[in-house]
């Protein structure tokens, strides 16, 4: 068995705060999210920076390629830096102007531009003898895997250059290449610039997540401070939908529909329970009154009958009261989901069975009905229903009178009418006939049976209403919904 704290307040410490899962759940993805595209912007960056080093070494590689074909038309002697005839300046893309792939990811996201490189080339012969030599480094020699290589860049196994080759003229290799000293420096910048901005970024977002939230949050706290006001006893409290937006005011104001229907429920609650009060208490009191009066002195055996006689009626309407207090509260807790079909002439059988000494003393007849009808119910409690109509029109009748039970089954509808010729309900006593304890009875009664009939029809989907009979007295007309008869 588990325990929990008998206090509200200390199982709602216990419970995880909607706004730490909230911000733990989106700061979560935000951070991975964050950490995921600036990886990919980082990767893609680098690519494009490298995709340009490659773009500008393939300018140069032509150039050299135009001056190496150029070669046999020109003086004797090597091709140098120093002998009046450069290699043309490769001019860098000005800013501003589209530089291919880089340019794409140039978003205002760090800067991507590449910084002076150095460039040199060279060609070598098929055996490795060196034709021509532009800035070469100190180091880069001849490699036989180069020829296998034309038409492509690479970085050198050291990772110190990159080069691209092409065929020369007489079977020539032709290399142009740079440093990648400048590129790593480039991606290090790079690196950095989205690491400050993860740092500055990420907490900033996730502070204005926070406010928000708590703004979002705020009316919450409002209705639970009104619930709280509200447990203490102030039940006139109500959530105040003056400020608050759409979405919160609909949940308000459903809050506060549903605490004025409580309140009516209360209010109805009291006023029953005072009702009930008031008419245990009468009988009780006579009972009282009847002992007081019989214990005062020596009394003939059939005052005694009579005394006695006195307390089992008024026992009797206590018990009365009491068992339609039960079948009241029973109603309550009716549960739709367990209602069955059945038919409604049984039901009246054994209704008409239950009252039919009674009416036999009082010299009323009973008409069953002549037909029956399905419908979806809890038969105990309709048969109650029936028992309480009958009576009703039993105790109105007159010697002679004949009650009439009718069914009659619609499209949609049942209606069972229980029709007497008695005098009828008084015009005055109309608006209250369905009110708990009001009795119109000349010979008094509890007055809960036709407000429980009423309780009970209602539970099961229906009504009960009133209806004058013609030529005199009163029609009780039972309506429920009608259910399909099994095949």
């Amino acid at each position: 068995m588990t325990n929990r704290p008998a206090d509200p307040a200390a199982r709602q410490k216990k419970r995880p705060s909607l706004r730490r899962r909230f911000m733990l759940t989106f700061g979560a993805l935000f951070v991975v999210g964050a950490v995921v595209l600036r990886l990919i912007h980082y990767s893609t960056t680098v690519t494009a920076m490298a995709h340009d080093v490659d773009l500008e070494l393939r300018a140069h590689l032509f150039a050299f390629e135009v001056h190496d074909r150029l070669l046999p038309l020109l003086p004797a002697g090597s091709l140098q830096r120093d002998d009046g005839f450069p290699l043309p300046t490769i001019h860098p893309v000005e800013a501003g102007e589209p530089r291919g792939i880089a340019g794409i990811f140039d978003l205002g996201a760090g800067p991507i531009d590449l910084p002076s490189f150095r460039w040199f080339a060279g060609g070598w012969k098929g055996d490795g003898t060196r034709v021509h030599a532009v800035d070469l480094p100190p180091g880069l020699a001849w490699d036989p895997a180069w020829p296998s290589r034309l038409g492509t860049a690479w970085t050198t196994a050291d990772g110190l250059w990159r080069l691209a080759a092409i065929a020369g003229a007489d079977g020539a290799v032709l290399i142009a290449g740079t440093s990648t000293t400048g590129l790593r420096a480039a991606a290090r910048k790079q690196a950095l610039y989205q690491l400050a901005t993860f740092v500055l970024w990420v907490p900033l977002v996730l502070a204005v997540a926070w406010l928000t939230l708590a703004r979002v949050l705020s009316p919450l706290a409002t209705i639970a401070a009104t619930a709280r006001r509200i447990r203490s006893g102030v039940f006139d409290e109500r959530i105040d939908l003056a400020h608050s937006d759409a979405e919160v005011a609909e949940v308000a104001g459903t809050i506060n529909a549903m605490l004025d229907k409580l309140d009516d429920i209360r209010q109805a609650q009291s006023r029953f329970n005072a009702d009930v009060a008031h008419q245990l208490v009468n009988p009780v009191h006579a009972i009282l009154l009847e002992c007081d009066t019989e214990g005062r002195g020596a009394h003939s055996t059939s005052e005694m009958a009579g005394a006695l006689e006195r307390i089992d009626g008024l026992a009797r309407r206590i018990e009365g009261v009491c068992e339609s207090l039960l079948c009241y509260s029973r109603t309550a807790a009716l549960d739709p989901a367990r209602l069955r079909p059945i038919d409604l002439e049984p039901i009246v059988a054994a209704a008409i069975e239950r009252v039919e000494r009674h009416a036999g003393d009082r010299g009323v007849g009973i008409v069953p009905p002549s037909s029956g009808a399905v419908i979806r119910g809890d038969s105990d409690l309709l048969e109650e229903v029936v028992v309480n109509l009958l009576t009703n029109a039993i105790e109105h009748g007159a010697t002679g009178d004949r009650i009439e039970v009718t069914l009659a089954k619609g499209a949609s509808r049942c209606r069972m009418a229980v029709i007497d010729h008695g005098p009828g309900v008084p015009v005055l006593a109309l608006p209250k006939l369905f009110d708990r304890f009001h009795s119109g009875k000349a010979s008094g009664g509890h007055g809960i049976g036709l407000a429980l009939s009423r309780r009970i029809a209602r539970s099961h989907g229906g009504d009960l209403v009133h209806e004058a009979t013609p030529g005199g007295g009163a029609t009780f007309v039972l309506i429920l919904p009608a259910t399909p008869e099994p095949s």
